[in-house]
């Protein structure tokens, strides 16, 4: 008595503490997409991609080298070419005698340089390298808005086994109010004389199972909380309630129009698209090296004893080559990028399959579980309209305690397979909306 007035008191002096925050489906979505590890995942792909596709269209660019290199010799040679790149040679000294010309002492060059490096044409590889960075940013951002759609569809599947299992908590809080009601008309009639007591056993048994349960459905309501925060990125007790239920449309009531949206617009199939084009123009890159390079480069240097820029000289050059064979390495790179390209074609082809056949499973599921709803409906009705002449009966004696059960038990199946029905049927209407590629707030 002392902990509930003590549990009492602090609900009312600190009441921000108990009261769990009520959010909305929206509400719920935005914060799952602002934290959930999924999006920096996606996030990081974007950021890859769209780093390959600068380093790509700026390899076109200049390049831009500034080097220093200190070298000591006393080959006659290098001796005497170091000194001409520093415009040092003094001819009435350094050949005085075939002594001092042949057996130089070591001398020392500082070469300073900038060298700038202009790609002019490389067998297309940078225009294929460009082609697949463009390509493989597509595919990261139909990636992310999948990875988006795809944390959508479970937190609405979250949102509405929440719902569904508040639902499953009314029919047990019924079935229970049932049951004690049978428990005490059971009881007065056994007092009364007019039912024997097993009577009453079987009212109380039916009790225990009632009650067993509605035990199940509020941890069912709990499993769906906890799996609606962990999406949501919340603390496993952290206090949570959500507001209404959301209904839900299908894109099209035409099976045939559904499986041509999640064939176009997929956003899934898109990355795979474009993650094939980015293949076939990996074959690009590769297949490049057959073909002549043509580059041009300038270049100016400072040569002096110590670190300066006393002698400055430069040099233009345009440089052609053509490999004339590298005895098949080229071959096997362009052969692995090929069966690197087929297989991401097979690969969008089966997931194409995948999806189509995921539409036509979500479409004759949904078909079923709308039947299910409305048969469920009239089940309720007749079952609930049963069960009150059976108890009728039962109360003048005429019936038995076990056929009010079977009554009692059919309607509590009833109205469970009615919830079960609807949480199926909008959670198909779900999937066929993923599918499409239609699972983002905006659309719903």
């Amino acid at each position: 008595m002392k902990l509930k007035t003590l549990a009492l008191a602090m609900s009312l002096a600190l009441p921000g503490l108990v009261q769990a925050a009520t959010l909305d489906f929206k509400a719920c979505v935005d914060q799952t997409l602002a934290q959930n590890p999924q999006r920096e995942v996606s996030a990081a792909r974007m950021a890859q991609a769209q780093a390959a596709l600068q380093q790509a269209s700026r390899s076109r660019l200049p390049q831009f080298t500034l080097s220093l290199t200190v070298s000591q010799s006393d080959n006659p040679l290098n001796v005497f070419g170091m000194k001409l790149q520093q415009a040092n040679v003094d001819m009435a000294t350094d050949m005085s005698s075939n002594e001092v010309l042949n057996n130089p002492e070591a001398y020392t060059d500082y070469n300073t340089r900038v060298e700038m490096l202009l790609p002019i044409w490389n067998g297309g590889k940078i225009s294929s390298f460009k082609k697949q960075a463009k390509a493989m940013v597509e595919a990261a951002q139909n990636g992310d808005v999948a990875v988006q759609q795809m944390l959508t569809f479970y937190v609405y599947q979250a949102y509405e086994g929440l719902h569904a299992a508040r639902s499953f908590i009314k029919v047990a809080d019924q079935a229970l109010k049932a049951a004690d009601a049978y428990v005490i008309t059971t009881r007065n009639l056994v007092t009364q004389g007019i039912v024997v007591r097993s009577e009453l056993l079987s009212a109380q048994a039916h009790r225990a199972e009632v009650e067993l349960m509605l035990e199940q459905a509020k941890n069912q309501e709990q499993m769906a909380l906890d799996g609606l925060r962990s999406l949501m990125g919340m603390d496993d007790n952290a206090p949570l309630d959500i507001a209404g239920r959301v209904d839900i449309a299908l894109p099209s009531e035409d099976v045939n129009e559904l499986t041509q949206m999640a064939l176009s617009a997929n956003p899934m199939l898109a990355a795979l698209r474009n993650q094939a084009k980015a293949g076939h123009a990996a074959v690009g890159a590769e297949r490049a090296a057959y073909y002549p390079s043509f580059n041009l480069m300038a270049r100016n240097d400072w040569n002096d004893k110590e670190f300066g820029t006393t002698a400055s000289s430069y040099t233009v050059a345009a440089v052609a080559s053509w490999k004339i064979t590298d005895f098949g390495v080229t071959g096997g790179a362009v052969d692995r990028a090929n069966a690197q390209a087929r297989e991401q074609d097979a690969q969008l082809r089966a997931e194409e399959q995948k999806v189509r056949l995921d539409v036509l499973k979500a479409w004759r599921e949904y078909q079923n579980a709308s039947k299910k709803v409305h048969s469920n409906k009239l089940a309720v009705a007749y079952a609930n309209e049963a069960q009150e002449l059976i108890m009728k009966r039962y109360q003048t004696g005429v019936s038995t305690m076990t056929e009010v059960l079977a009554s009692q038990t059919q309607l509590d199946k009833a109205r469970a397979e009615l919830v079960n029905a609807e949480y199926s049927m909008n959670i198909q209407k779900a999937q066929l909306r993923l599918a499409t590629g239609r699972m983002s707030l905006d659309q719903l």
